[in-house]
């Protein structure tokens, strides 16, 4: 039982006493003006905890909302110095050639936040880029289509979000920590001949594995179809494919 919960149930004990004098008294006008007034300062009082509770609540979710943007941009820098000093050591070795390959790195890394930031639904893009905060034993490596905008495609958003984060997520608590390497998550999105497709590889190990395929039918059930294979030769170690359909009405 929360607090809020508790302040209410203790309110309308408390109108027992002077309802208990309304009865015991009921040919006087006292009891019954006790009663009401009562009443309305126990109201009143519910009201004004209820209102600080949101607040406290709303202040709570805002501190973690900039926490949780801290620890993103902290990802991205740490990102951001590692390509710098491999960049400047090539320039330092004179080998021009490895260091075009880093800027382009970059800028392919750069373009592809872009991508992600504009789908058009803030809690995937969220979603999205701070992933690396939310998980350490697995790498999302997500792409998407060149100007694809989910918020202007025929599909309710309110359900599409929910879907897609929940799919990344039964991989996401099903990958076992790896004792060398690292489990890889490669996620494409992309529309095809009037569906959006959402593929999925998986490189690693997953606990449960076999649940998953049915755990994802359960997600998109209404939606989309789903498609599983496995695949061979991608890297040592099992790896798994995935494909959902989601068919886009006008």
């Amino acid at each position: 039982m929360n607090n809020q919960t508790r302040l209410g149930v203790g309110a309308f004990i408390s109108l027992l006493l002077p309802a208990a004098a309304v009865y015991i008294w009921r040919e006087t006008w006292w009891p019954l003006v006790l009663f009401v007034g009562w009443t309305v300062a126990s109201a009143a009082l519910y009201v004004l905890a209820d209102r600080r509770n949101i607040r406290e609540q709303n202040a709570r979710m805002l501190e973690h909302a900039r926490e949780s943007a801290i620890r993103t941009l902290s990802h991205h820098r740490h990102d951001w110095m590692n390509d710098l000093q491999i960049l400047y050591g090539y320039l330092r070795l004179k080998k021009p050639d490895k260091a075009v390959e880093i800027v382009d790195r970059i800028r392919e890394r750069m373009e592809n936040d872009s991508k992600i930031s504009g789908l058009g639904s803030a809690e995937l893009s969220t979603f999205l880029l701070s992933f690396r905060t939310l998980c350490d034993h697995v790498r999302l490596d997500f792409k998407v289509a060149d100007g694809l905008q989910l918020d202007r495609m025929p599909f309710q958003m309110e359900k599409l979000t929910p879907v897609l984060i929940g799919i990344i997520n039964s991989v996401r608590y099903r990958a076992v920590s790896p004792a060398s390497g690292e489990n890889l998550l490669h996620v494409t999105l992309f529309p095809n001949q009037g569906s959006l497709c959402l593929e999925l590889v998986f490189e690693g190990e997953l606990a449960a594995g076999n649940s998953l395929a049915d755990d994802m039918k359960k997600l998109v059930d209404g939606l989309g179809q789903l498609k599983e294979e496995e695949l061979g030769g991608i890297r040592e170690g099992p790896s798994r494919r995935l494909l959902v359909t989601f068919p886009l009405t006008a």
